[in-house]
């Protein structure tokens, strides 16, 4: 890989107009004078679409290549956030232009593979040919899932190569990280040319503060087969094991003290106290079991004519840990976590002439909770520090989530005009819901608790309820000369309802909400889709050597979700309102300059804002929440990254730095947390017979800072949890290809 840290972010970008109807993407590999391929590329079709290539995802996947979000970290307007220096623990978060990943569309091949909630990262990254951010409006067969409010990623997948092959690497590191990949690529096998690869690798590390750690087993295989001349079949199926010791999250108070508790984490042993012993670091952790299967089915009609086929499978099996309660009623929860996520995108695309495409599309999914969570049980900490089972803490049926999406996109292009405009009919069908009275429940299974009969709770039962919407999108490109293109583009994103911990937080208080004649279906009703109206207005300049892309932004969102303590309800009881407006806006720049052949220098920056527009009503009626005016939680202002290559010979040298301002873990700036700046070093050489050494140091100086604020820790109570960010660490990668 020697283009380690090569232009590692903006510098980045290609001018000329592509667009398609096929969606199937190749590489994009985008060369300077240099002859080094950029890790980073955007394609200017009129909704911007920015990539990171096979080359950047080795390097900006870090030494982990596990993680889908940490390869964005040095695109404009992403900060990744993550207390786990490698990027396997699942504890992470990303915020792309001021918004968090709970309205974030995590695709695969297009397709929204994975749930709301369990399991982890699926892909190596070494079996992942891009990766593509969608930071503004979205064409309206993209960024497919049932939120896409804050944007959009989507990992194209590495096919079988053409030609027999094999690759292996094995990394070492700080705190004990070990990482083993060994991928076999078959090649063209007969007439047919059906070719596969199969892949496996395991990785392990300790946790860098407490005792604990985290590993992950994964294999895979993917088939590609051309049936005659029309047909053209994809198949990949991946299995992937993880187990991790959990995190543990400050309190604001605690992060405001980063020297007295940096180190702060659940307990390296058991004291025999029970309300002590519920923080034991093996009493709060999570295990995931994930199998999942796509495929892409396209049929040739006729020339420029397509149907495309694409099933999907998801099946999670998960158990995560969490300490629970204080005093008498302390316990370790556990929650099961069993899901199974089942759909399919049908996809016309034809090209008539040269100068219009059009995509007829219809996605349906049925998905199967949690969230909320449909059995939790909670244990008490016997003196030999064994867990016996207490209670019941949530029992519930839940009806499947189901989704049908019909779409269409048509686009034209008219000399050094492209214009694109689409639709997609949005119809989410939230499902019913009824929680049980668990009192004198036994221990047993959720198949089992059935035949004791449970009660039904009369209070805490929601109806099903469809949420439709349409999703208008509309973009023109316009090359102004070979060097110069601009763009400008609309489009309305879409983020479901948080009824999972509006849910959990009612059963958790049923009794001081019943108090008061709240009911959980009440509650649910103030819950309403997100809507985010975009818009995007980019110019570009290129050309040998210098890139520069500045971007305007600005969108109207409505219905955005903010956590309410309400002081006329005591003060204690924190639920969520759907009702609040903001405005955003912002501008980025991305700019990169190669030097001569030895040296390239890149940056990016962005200023951003979204404050709400007005204070917040209370359920009660009573004062509202001071909100107007104000910026919304976890949302720097401020994002800068910069840094530069040095290439001699087999040797690449890159140090990047990175700069996130001021963030807010409240919706009234009542928690300010500082900026920081963080510097990464990385250094790679080539040897002959196709060996690779790879060194790199992520936090060289050691930094202490908040990285990840998390609005809600795992016991849904409706606080901020706040992750310190990991010390330097060091890792080491030898890789051979052959």
């Amino acid at each position: 890989m020697r283009t380690l840290m090569s232009a590692a972010v903006a510098a980045l970008f290609a001018a000329a107009p592509a667009f398609a109807a096929d969606p199937t993407l190749q590489e994009v590999v985008v060369s300077g004078d240099s002859g080094e391929p950029r890790v980073m590329v955007s394609d200017p079709q009129p909704t911007p679409r920015s990539s990171v290539t096979r080359s950047g995802l080795d390097l900006l996947g870090g030494p982990g290549q596990t993680s889908q979000y940490a390869p964005l970290n040095l695109m404009p307007s992403v900060v990744v956030e993550s207390p786990d220096p490698y990027g396997l623990s699942p504890t992470r978060n990303i915020n792309v232009r001021g918004k968090g990943d709970f309205h974030f569309a995590r695709n695969v091949e297009g397709l929204p593979l994975t749930g709301i909630v369990g399991g982890t990262d699926l892909f190596d990254l070494e079996n992942v040919a891009q990766v593509d951010l969608y930071r503004g409006g979205l064409q309206a067969g993209q960024g497919l899932a049932i939120s896409n409010a804050s944007g959009a990623v989507d990992q194209r997948l590495l096919g079988p190569g053409d030609r027999f092959g094999l690759l292996g690497k094995q990394a070492f590191g700080s705190f004990d990280f070990r990482r083993t990949f060994m991928r076999l690529d078959s090649g063209a096998l007969g007439e047919s040319g059906t070719r596969f690869f199969v892949s496996a690798s395991t990785a392990a590390a300790d946790k860098w503060k407490g005792s604990g750690g985290e590993s992950r087993d994964n294999v895979m295989l993917g088939i590609r087969s051309q049936l005659g001349d029309r047909v053209k079949v994809d198949l990949n199926v991946v299995h992937n094991r993880f187990e991790a010791d959990s995190n543990r999250a400050l309190t604001y108070a605690q992060a405001q003290d980063l020297g007295s508790n940096y180190r702060f984490d659940y307990n390296t042993s058991r004291t025999g106290v029970a309300a002590t012993d519920i923080n034991y670091y093996r009493f709060n952790r999570v295990e995931y079991e994930d199998f999942a299967a796509l495929a892409n089915l396209d049929v040739t009609l006729a020339a420029g004519h397509h149907l495309v086929f694409k099933p999907y499978y998801w099946h999670n099996d998960g158990r995560q840990y969490s300490a629970n309660g204080s005093g008498a009623s302390a316990g370790v929860q556990i929650w099961r976590q069993q899901n199974d996520n089942t759909g399919m995108v049908l996809e016309y695309q034809g090209r008539f002439g040269t100068a219009t495409d059009l995509v007829v599309g219809y996605w349906m999914q049925s998905m199967k909770p949690p969230p909320p969570p449909t059995d939790q049980r909670k244990f008490t900490v016997a003196a030999d520090g064994s867990l016996v089972f207490s209670s019941w803490s949530t029992l519930s049926r839940i009806d499947n989530f189901l989704v049908n999406s019909p779409y269409a996109q048509l686009t034209g292009t008219f000399g050094k005009t492209v214009v694109s405009g689409g639709l997609r009919y949005m119809d989410l069908e939230a499902p019913r819901m009824q929680y049980y009275r668990t009192a004198g429940l036994p221990d047993a299974s959720l198949d089992q608790i059935w035949s004791f009969n449970p009660v039904a709770d009369p209070n805490a039962v929601v109806a099903a309820k469809h949420h439709r919407e349409l999703l208008p999108n509309l973009g023109i490109l316009q090359e102004l000369s070979p060097s110069w293109s601009a763009s400008v583009s609309y489009g309305r994103k879409f983020g479901r309802p948080d009824w999972g911990p509006q849910a959990s937080n009612y059963i958790s208080n049923e009794a001081a909400f019943v108090a008061r004649g709240i009911t959980l279906q009440s509650l649910v009703d103030r819950v309403k889709p997100e809507l985010s109206d975009q818009i995007d207005l980019s110019m570009r300049y290129r050309n040998d050597r210098l890139t520069v892309v500045p971007t305007i932004f600005l969108a109207r969102n409505q219905n955005r979700q903010v956590q309410v303590v309400d002081p006329a309800l005591g003060g204690t009881l924190s639920y969520y309102e759907g009702t609040a407006k903001t405005t955003q806006y912002g501008i980025e720049l991305e700019a990169g300059y190669e030097i001569g052949n030895a040296w390239s220098i890149f940056g990016s920056g962005s200023l951003a804002s979204e404050t709400y527009d007005q204070d917040t009503p209370t359920l009660s009626g009573g004062a509202s929440l001071a909100t107007k005016g104000k910026q919304i939680p976890n949302a720097p202002r401020t994002v800068l990254k910069g840094g530069a290559t040095y290439r001699h010979g087999s040797l690449a040298v890159s140090p990047i730095v990175r700069y996130v301002g001021r963030r807010y873990g409240d919706s009234v700036q009542a928690q300010p947390v500082a900026g920081y700046t963080v510097v990464d070093l990385a250094a790679g050489y080539d040897f002959a017979h196709g060996i690779h050494l790879e060194v790199a140091a992520l936090n060289l100086f050691d930094r202490r800072y908040i990285s990840q604020i998390s609005a809600n820790d795992f016991s849904l109570n409706g606080s901020t949890a706040y992750y310190a960010s990991a010390p330097r660490t060091v890792a080491v990668t030898v890789s051979a290809r052959f």
